[in-house]
């Protein structure tokens, strides 16, 4: 979670937090629902090869004011991803691509390579501290909502609104929501990649403050001990910094394909310029 890329992007800032956050809502242990749902998304998390397309769309008062779509395909330590971003209208695409300790990442015509850190994270298991925090962190989000995740064949489905959402959930999204609606203010050097545009792009999203969530609802299809896809819509209102009211709708659709048989892109740098990143610096220069 902590790996630069392209998070610092607007959509990351409003959706990809809470994709995670609701994510981690998942791996209650009680309950055929919850049960079921945790098993699919443990594996899913565990397999080192699989294709996850992902689509996000941000809405205000019903209209789109930002939409993200991204395939991202992994064999092991091999990964790479095509990304659009569209706000008002604006589209900026990239890919990346990792292999041999390298990133690699390709927008608009411009090439740069990241070397990865020498810090060695956990890996996946099934007995991986990571996995048992996130469990842990989830019952004392969830509360007594266990009991509400409804299982009616290969799906799973749950929906909350006001005083049914635990309140240390609420609070949780909302910090983060506003917390990251600030952060979107600094993004003037965005890992050396942004550019005027970007930031353009980024400030067509609105800065809440007063942030509550109104309701979250998921939909999960689950074959077997498989995770086919995973939909989350959460609503949330909140004032900008003229005082004026917001409602916003974020939703998150991830489907999961090609499990064992995906195959990773690498980009071809044969020829263009390639600007290197290093990471030490910038973590310095902070």
């Amino acid at each position: 979670m902590k790996k630069k890329g392209f998070k610092t992007m607007a959509v990351s800032a409003v959706a990809g937090c809470l994709l995670l956050s609701l994510s981690a809502t998942t791996f209650a242990n009680t309950g055929s629902g919850y049960a079921s749902l945790k098993d699919a998304i443990e594996s899913t998390m565990l397999t080192e090869n699989k294709t996850i397309s992902t689509q996000f769309e941000v809405k205000d008062e019903g209209v789109i004011i930002l939409s993200r779509n991204s395939i991202k395909k992994v064999d092991g330590e091999n990964k790479s991803s095509e990304n659009s971003i569209t706000v008002d209208g604006m589209t900026k695409a990239f890919e990346t691509s990792e292999g041999n300790g390298i990133l690699i990442k390709e927008a608009d015509g411009k090439y740069y390579s990241v070397n990865k850190s020498d810090k060695k994270f956990e890996n996946l298991t099934t007995s991986s501290s990571t996995l048992k925090l996130a469990e842990m962190l989830a019952d004392t989000l969830v509360g007594d909502v266990k009991n509400q995740f409804v299982k009616d064949g290969e799906t799973i489905s749950v929906k909350l609104e006001g005083a049914q959402i635990p309140e240390l959930t609420r609070l949780a999204f909302s910090a983060m929501t506003e917390k990251n609606s600030t952060r979107m203010e600094d993004k003037n050097n965005v890992n050396q990649i942004s550019d005027e545009s970007m930031k353009l792009m980024m400030d067509k999203m609105p800065k809440l403050s007063n942030v509550n969530i109104k309701s979250i609802a998921m939909t999960a299809t689950v074959d077997g001990n498989t995770l086919k896809d995973n939909e989350f819509v959460v609503a949330i209102t909140g004032n900008d910094a003229n005082g004026a009211t917001h409602e916003l709708t974020v939703m998150v659709n991830a489907k999961i394909t090609d499990v064992g048989n995906t195959k990773t892109d690498a980009i071809d740098t044969t020829g263009k310029e390639v600007t290197t990143i290093d990471r030490a610096d910038q973590r310095r220069n902070r």
